[in-house]
């Protein structure tokens, strides 16, 4: 009798700590970027069935959205959703970017997977509010096919030099036009341009790490000669009307071997796949001409409001593995095609050797660019700016309607 009480009280003991000890369910929201019904929340909606195949515990459900501001801040404010996929220029907005859970983390053991830049481009005031995840930023595309029939090998190239006198040699054996040029008043030429700027060595804003305080620094020297080289010098060579074209324009006008040269991202290459691949490409990235890459890195963050922090970082943690991002560079679907295309690049350095970009290295480039990137909107206040004031005073500098000095000058 005593031994059956023993036994029966160690069962209700072991039952007792197993309740004690055993987590109940846990469903996690996770808001993208894009449509949950498009061909990117399909791509990404199979990677977070695998976490959830993988986790009997956990239960990720996948929320489309957009990349607006208010939208973010509204949703941040009902406090519903867990991990919200960040462009990292909200990780900037103080209003967004305190909603966020910090991370925990050795900053000096991100550098052997991440860039510095991207390291840098994870935190605000200081802490990790981030990690990356996907993203893009562009590279030199090339005709292969016309570079090589002229002995120009962009391969060796290391110089902005270099890429005119690529053009020039072009013009001179009767190629019409080279490189592919954006003028229009639109946020192509923002992104374009500020590239420029950075890689001659200026700077659009001076923000202070402590307080975040922003001076608006664009009107120098180094701002000057980009803006000089890149109308007068490189606009020479741009195909015709390029000073009403956007990026869309300069992707026809590469496709149907009119120029021999575009910065493109990603897209840039599937853009052609999608063409019939009429001719071979070539790919290398801007640091290589000594330029800096405008970039647009993805950031996985945890609401402060959710309440499964440490199963939501399990879910980060998972989507920034090898495994799920060689997932995502499958791609998403396009009917028209009836084929899958990469539309963003993983973020992490240390995946060259992977099996994508093994079978498809003209991709390695676009995560090269992260090496040395071009903030386009480094902070909100840059924002209003570029938006009210850049684009359109470029343009009409473009169009010689002022000079490039009136358009540092204007802006403020």
């Amino acid at each position: 009798m005593i031994t059956k009480m023993i036994i029966g009280l160690m069962l209700v003991m072991v039952s007792f700590f197993t309740g004690c000890t055993q987590k109940d369910p846990v469903t996690l929201q996770f808001r993208i970027t894009w449509d949950e019904e498009s061909g990117r929340g399909d791509c990404i909606e199979a990677i977070v069935a695998c976490f959830n195949s993988e986790h009997d515990d956990i239960t990720v459900e996948l929320i489309g959205g957009s990349e607006d501001g208010q939208a973010y801040r509204d949703a941040l404010d009902q406090g519903e959703i867990d991990i919200f996929v960040v462009p990292y220029r909200f990780l900037q907005d103080e209003a967004i970017a305190s909603q966020f859970q910090p991370y925990d983390l050795d900053i000096d053991q991100l550098k052997d997977t991440y860039y510095e830049s991207v390291v840098k481009m994870m935190q605000y005031k200081n802490q990790v509010l981030g990690m990356p995840w996907i993203g893009h930023s562009m590279a030199l595309i090339y005709n292969k096919d016309m570079t090589e029939a002229y002995k120009i090998d962009p391969l060796q190239w290391d110089s902005l030099d270099d890429l005119l006198m690529g053009c020039r040699t072009l013009a001179q054996t009767g190629q019409k036009s080279a490189m592919g040029m954006v003028g229009a008043d639109h946020h192509d030429l923002s992104w374009m341009v500020t590239q420029f700027i950075y890689s001659f060595k200026g700077q659009l804003v001076d923000i202070d790490p402590s307080c975040g305080e922003v001076e608006i620094v664009i009107n120098s020297e180094a701002s000057q000669q980009a803006l000089d080289f890149y109308i007068h010098e490189l606009g020479q060579y741009g195909q015709d009307n390029w000073q009403n074209h956007t990026g869309i324009e300069v992707m026809k006008a590469f496709a149907n071997e009119e120029i021999a040269f575009e910065i493109q991202g990603p897209w840039g290459v599937t853009d052609l796949w999608k063409s019939g691949n009429k001719f071979d490409i070539g790919v290398i990235p801007l640091s290589q001409i000594g330029m800096n890459s405008e970039v647009g890195p993805l950031m996985l963050s945890i609401s402060k409001t959710s309440n499964a922090s440490e199963e939501a970082r399990l879910f980060v943690d998972y989507m920034c593995s090898e495994k799920a991002l060689n997932q995502a560079m499958a791609g998403e679907y396009d009917a028209k095609y009836d084929a899958y295309y990469p539309f963003r690049v993983p973020i992490r350095k240390d995946m060259k050797n992977s099996s994508f970009f093994s079978q498809y290295p003209e991709f390695y480039p676009f995560v090269m660019g992260f090496e040395k990137p071009s903030i386009n909107t480094p902070c909100p206040e840059w924002g209003e700016t570029q938006k009210n004031k850049f684009t359109q005073m470029l343009h009409s500098a473009i169009v010689e309607e002022i000079d490039t000095k009136r358009v540092l000058e204007g802006i403020k």
